[in-house]
């Protein structure tokens, strides 16, 4: 297992630590990693946009990337102008990932009765593969994991748009509440490091990035 923010968790933390080992990484299902990060505070989730709903279960190393989250969709489907994701939404089968913050907010905003057409899902994996597949029309997501499949797949990025943002935001690693706050503070200076431009006029996040994305993004 392997990803930017596992690579970004591995440099913060590469004055205190040797890297991870497979053994230490858990994969599963954002709501499963979710609940185990809160019952093991010692622990880090990566990546988790930092809502104010969660603010105080965690502490906060970042940010590692800025993301947006919103509906999805291939560029062909013909999105009507709308303030509220009702009006822009109403007219599409819509994919979310439960648990997740992009339908976190979503929910928030539309309300209990909006009458939208939804189909909740378990992993990014099974929306991905439904929006591709035209099972629905739009995916309600976080941009850059959704390109990062994409790359992955060596799928074409100008495909997609981002139909409609609901909300900008960062993605932070989110460390227990038990890691010492010595630790947390080691973290973000080097993180912040990282950031930094060297004598070529990049910077190693920089290249990090470039390796993962290519230089691809979700245009509107």
């Amino acid at each position: 297992m392997q990803g930017l923010a596992l690579d970004l968790l591995e440099a913060s933390l590469a004055t205190i630590r040797p890297r991870f080992s497979q053994e230490e990484i858990h994969l599963a299902p954002w709501k499963e990693v979710y609940e185990k990060a809160l019952e093991h505070p010692t622990t880090f989730l990566i990546s988790a946009s930092r809502l104010k709903e969660r603010e105080a279960f965690f502490q906060w190393v970042g940010p590692i990337a800025t993301v947006r989250l919103g509906a999805i969709s291939k560029r062909t489907l013909e999105i009507p102008n709308g303030k509220s994701a009702v009006e822009v939404l109403k007219n599409f089968k819509i994919a979310t990932i439960k648990e997740t913050s992009a339908e976190k907010v979503l929910f928030k905003e539309i309300g209990e009765n909006s009458g939208l057409n939804i189909i909740r899902v378990s992993t990014p994996l099974q929306g991905y593969k439904m929006l591709e597949y035209g099972r629905v029309d739009v995916l309600v997501y976080t941009d850059l994991p959704f390109v990062y499949h994409l790359v992955n797949e060596k799928q074409d990025v100008a495909q997609y748009k981002m139909a409609h943002v609901l909300l900008n935001t960062d993605y932070y690693i989110a460390a227990g509440k038990d890691v010492p706050k010595e630790q947390i503070s080691i973290m973000q200076t080097q993180l912040n490091r990282l950031k930094e431009r060297d004598a070529q006029g990049s910077s190693m996040y920089e290249r990090i990035m470039e390796r993962y994305f290519k230089g691809a993004v979700l245009n509107p």
